[in-house]
């Protein structure tokens, strides 16, 4: 499932509607996916699409485990944009500059 999340992410590169929504979830089902409980794969789908956007802005000192600690701390890609530079600080091993530059790419 999570390849065809980061593929759905892939082909809707400026967010989704809900028709797009429920087509991703009828075609998860279809495959034999469990879909019972939409909100998880909702946050799935969400920490992909953060996870995706920081890896293609290609911001200089932000490797895999800083990305990774950015998904945890933030799920969203709303929620890291709507962040202050103090805010993004705060996660381990990112530095003020690095919070600076993230925040800048992502904008």
């Amino acid at each position: 499932m999570k390849k065809r999340l980061r593929a759905f992410v892939e082909d809707h590169p400026d967010g989704w509607d809900h028709d797009d929504w429920m087509g991703l979830l009828a075609e998860l089902e279809a495959n034999g996916s469990d879909v019972s409980d939409p909100q998880k794969i909702g946050r799935f789908l969400e920490k992909t699409r953060l996870e995706w956007e920081l890896t293609r802005r290609s911001v200089k000192g932000l490797g895999p485990k800083r990305s990774e600690a950015l998904v945890d701390r933030f799920e969203t890609l709303w929620s890291l944009r709507h962040a202050s530079v103090d805010d993004v600080a705060e996660v381990p091993t990112i530095t003020r500059s690095l919070a600076e530059k993230v925040i800048q790419a992502i904008q």
